[in-house]
């Protein structure tokens, strides 16, 4: 049988994927905020795993409050860390949404993102204030990095995700727009989509469905 065609379960990354964002907003924040050389204080904070530590779990959000604050050099308030951090995040677009109702009925759906308790509020709420509706009721349930104390593409995340949805890996997709963060869901046995710059996720469904000429990562 077509491996596509085996095809239960549905994991979504969600930045990137599902929900618009654009780093470099936040880059622009701290840097009208009076950050000096932004790039390199960003360059700074990927060395010492700060954004790392945070989505893993392993620091608190007063912790990566600080963190920023030593690495950009000024005394920002945590409504002021708050607002450049989330400033990245954008839209869940309305063609996502119905997406994801339509094909529902065909697969289970999971969400596996690398992701924070500062970010997960945030979006979360503007999700509710703009569908009306919860965004974690798209999904039977929510595999959240901060939660799990990993990050995707260690091949942990992937396994702790199989053994506490009891997922059969020749079973399960996952969708990332990360391709190192897809090939190492296949590394795990899961087949995988990379979506590429410029490619809509819902293009990759039809009448609710997974398009079998799409290119997958197998196994």
């Amino acid at each position: 049988m077509d491996p596509i065609h085996s095809i239960k379960n549905i994991i979504f990354d969600l930045g990137g994927v599902l929900l618009n964002i654009d780093p470099l907003l936040t880059v622009k924040a701290l840097t009208d905020m009076g950050v000096q050389d932004m790039m390199e204080v960003h360059k700074r904070l990927m060395a010492a795993e700060v954004y790392q530590r945070f989505d893993s779990g392993r620091s608190t959000p007063d912790q990566f409050r600080e963190d920023i604050r030593q690495n950009c050099g000024l005394p920002l308030s945590d409504e002021q860390v708050d607002e450049a951090w989330n400033a990245l995040l954008l839209d869940f677009p309305a063609s996502r949404v119905n997406m994801m109702r339509e094909i529902s009925s065909n697969y289970r759906l999971f969400l596996l993102s690398n992701t924070n308790s500062i970010h997960f509020e945030t979006y979360t709420e503007a999700f509710r204030a703009t569908h009306e509706f919860e965004m974690e009721s798209l999904f039977e349930r929510l595999f959240l990095s901060y939660e799990l104390d990993s990050h995707k593409p260690d091949l942990e995340i992937y396994l702790r995700v199989m053994q506490a949805g009891q997922f059969i890996p020749a079973e399960t997709l996952f969708i990332d727009d990360s391709l190192a963060n897809a090939e190492a869901a296949v590394k795990a046995g899961w087949v995988a989509f990379h979506l590429k710059e410029g490619m809509e996720v819902t293009e990759l469904f039809k009448n609710g469905k997974l398009r079998t000429e799409a290119e997958f990562l197998l196994p």
